[in-house]
Parts: structure tokens; sequence; C-alpha cells
């Protein structure tokens, strides 16, 4: 009699299903591999979306304060659509900046299982961060650079010598 007929049966498949394999052998082939544009795009509306969010929690946190401040005069805040577009980039900004900066990935990035590093691999500093987040927010479309390149690198990436990973 083997260990496996020794197992009892429950008839449910998860007690039955043979053992996953090593994560570290499945992605062994891409890891630290530049990702591509369809990879990195779908990061970016991760993004967008959490930034969407965070505007939108600000809105509402400043619609609360003034409640708080004036309850029987309360308006909500009407700001100029090119307000909230500025606010929205500027919101954008910091968030790239801070996410690379500090964990080395964006909330997208870390679904799909991306980081951000320079040539040799490594986390990119402060500045550089502020940089690319600036270049990235005001000049989106150099993404597109990733299909022209043969190393899957932006425009943002060749002009800071930065990578998109595969982690």
């Amino acid at each position: 009699m083997t260990a496996a007929d020794e197992r009892p049966s429950y008839g449910t498949p998860w007690h039955d299903a043979p053992p996953p394999l090593p994560v570290a052998a499945e992605r062994a082939g891409i890891r630290g591999a530049r990702a591509g544009l369809v990879t990195r795009s779908l990061a970016n509306v991760v993004d967008v979306l959490v930034v969407a969010v965070l505007v939108g929690g600000g809105y509402a946190a400043v619609a609360a304060a003034r409640f708080l401040l004036s309850p029987t005069t309360f308006t909500f805040p009407a700001p100029a659509p090119a307000t909230l577009l500025l606010m929205g980039l500027a919101v954008q900004a910091v968030y790239f900046m801070v996410t690379w900066a500090v964990a080395g990935r964006t909330y997208g990035d870390r679904m799909l299982g991306l980081r951000v590093a320079d040539d040799r691999g490594v986390r990119l500093g402060w500045k550089r961060c502020a940089a690319r987040a600036a270049l990235c927010t005001i000049f989106p479309i150099g993404l597109v650079w990733v299909l022209v390149s043969g190393e899957n690198r932006s425009l943002q990436d060749l002009l800071l010598r930065t990578s998109a990973l595969y982690d």
C-alpha cells in the first residue's frame, strides 16, 4: 500500500489533486526579462483606477470638511474639469514616484508581477523616480515605443536608463 492509498478520499477534487508546481520553476524563464506593451498597459490601467479612487476620496474628504464647517449652507464642490484633470495628474505623478521609490513597483505592477529598476536591476532612487513619474504622467504615449524597441523599453526608459522587469 502506498502513501496515496493511505490518504482518505473525501470525494472532493482538492484532496485528490496533485501538488502544484513550484513557482520558481514556472517563472525562471521570464524573471528579469523586460515587460512588453500589453503587460505594462494592463498595469497602467490598474494604476489609473487607483488614482481615480484616490482623487474621488480627496473629493469626498473636501466635501465632508465643507459640510462639517457649515452644514446649513453646504453645497457640493464643483471643480472645473481642467482642475480635476490637473489634480488627477498630480496625484498620479506622486503615486508613481512614491511607490517606485519605496517598493520598486506600483499596485498595478505588483498585480502583474513587474518591478521598475535601473540598468543593473537595482531599485531607483528618489530623483530618478520623480523624473520617471513626471515623464510617464506628462507623456504616457511614450510607452508605445516598446513596440519599436528591440529591448522592450519605453521612451522614458531610454531617457532615464530604467526598465520594467518581470519579477
